[in-house]
């Protein structure tokens, strides 16, 4: 006697990882590098920073993992800055600029003359 599968229930297992969109891309990926390089080859220069940039993107983001850089653990964080102070460089020992109090037109009592 066979059993029926619930209603409703797929009948084979979906997987949601990814993997195989992941590797269909890269293979997909590669054949149209590849096929750039060919076009390359066969004289038609036009293809030319498609075929170099992709490799030199590579040797930038590689040479970053090797000096470890995009890594944020092991390192402090920010100073705090402190309310009312400008934040970076922006002149002073401390990074901070002096405010100077201007007075405005709102702060004057109405019916005083200048």
């Amino acid at each position: 006697m066979t059993t029926r599968p619930k209603v409703g229930a797929p009948c084979r297992r979906r997987d949601d990882a990814g993997g195989v969109w992941i590797v269909t891309g890269l293979v997909l990926g590669a054949l149209v590098y590849a096929g750039m390089v060919m076009m390359l080859v066969a004289g038609f220069t036009p293809v030319t920073p498609l075929v170099v940039i992709p490799p030199v993107l590579i040797a930038l983001i590689a040479g970053n993992n090797l000096i470890g850089g995009g890594r944020s653990y092991g390192r402090s964080g920010a100073r705090p800055v402190a309310p009312g102070q400008a934040s970076g460089a922006s002149g002073g020992p401390s990074g901070s600029r002096p405010t100077e109090s201007v007075p405005s037109a709102a702060a004057e009592e109405p019916g005083e003359s200048r």
